[in-house]
C-alpha cells in the first residue's frame, strides 16, 4: 500500500505560518540571523519546524534557495511600490517619502530582523546575481527620486536609501514583530526616517504623506 503523500511531522507545529513554506522561512530567518548561514544546516531548520529533513526539500531544493527567498522578501514589495509611484500623480517629495517609509516599514514588520541577512558573507555570493541586480535597481530608484529634489550631482542623493535601511539597526531580533503591517497607520520609526530623508535633502514632508502612502499601498 502506498504511503501517505504529504509533509510528515515529527511532532505538532511549532512555528508561525499558515503554510509549511512560511514555517520553514520563519525558522530559517531566526537561525540565519542569530547564528549565520554557514553554521545553519537544513537539519536544524527542519528540526525547528518539527518536520523531517526530507520534507523540507519538498518545499525548497536547498538552504541557499531558502536564503534567497528571504532576501527577495526585502526588496520585492518596495520595487512594486516604486512602480505604483512612477504611475501615480504624486509629487517628487511624496514619492521619495513614501518609498523610504515603506522600505523601513517592511524591515520593521518581520518577526526576525531579516535586514541582517545583507551583512552575512553569503549575501555577496555570485549565486544571487539576479537579486543583486534587483537590489541595485531599488537603490537607483531611491537615488533618482532624491535627484528630482536636489539634482543628480548632489551627494546627498545617496542618503535616503541608507536612512530607510537603518531601520535594521533600530530594531531587535527577539522574535517579536516591532510594527505589524497595518492598512491604517505607518510605524512611527518609518515616519521619522522618511521625514529625515526629506529634511536632509532640504525638502518639506507633505502634510498628507501618511494618508497618501497608505492609499498607494492598498491600490490593487
Amino acid at each position: 500500500m502506498a504511503g501517505t503523500v504529504g509533509r510528515p511531522r515529527k511532532n505538532s507545529p511549532r512555528r508561525r505560518g499558515s503554510t509549511a513554506r512560511e514555517e520553514i522561512l520563519d525558522a530559517a530567518a531566526e537561525l540565519f540571523t542569530t547564528q549565520g548561514f554557514a553554521t545553519t544546516s537544513t537539519h536544524q531548520i527542519a528540526d525547528a519546524v518539527g518536520i523531517r529533513q526530507a520534507s523540507l526539500y519538498y518545499h525548497f531544493p536547498s538552504k541557499t534557495e531558502i536564503f534567497l527567498t528571504l532576501l527577495q522578501s526585502t526588496v520585492d514589495p518596495s520595487l512594486e511600490l516604486a512602480g505604483r509611484l512612477e504611475a501615480s500623480d504624486a509629487g517628487p517629495a511624496l514619492k521619495l517619502w513614501a518609498l523610504v517609509a515603506v522600505e523601513a516599514r517592511l524591515l520593521l514588520s518581520t518577526r526576525w530582523n531579516v535586514g541582517r541577512l545583507y551583512q552575512l558573507p553569503i549575501a555577496a555570493s555570485d549565486e544571487f546575481t539576479d537579486f543583486h541586480a534587483q537590489h541595485r535597481e531599488l537603490k537607483e530608484i531611491f537615488r533618482s527620486m532624491a535627484a528630482e529634489l536636489t539634482g543628480r550631482d548632489d551627494q546627498r542623493i545617496e542618503l535616503p536609501f541608507y536612512l530607510a535601511q537603518s531601520a535594521t539597526e533600530m530594531r531587535s531580533n527577539d522574535g517579536v514583530v516591532p510594527s505589524p503591517l497595518s492598512s491604517e497607520s505607518l510605524p512611527p520609526t518609518a515616519v521619522m526616517l522618511a521625514d529625515a530623508a526629506l529634511t536632509v535633502l532640504g525638502g518639506v514632508p507633505p502634510e498628507d504623506r501618511v494618508a497618501r502612502t497608505l492609499e498607494l499601498l492598498t491600490v490593487n
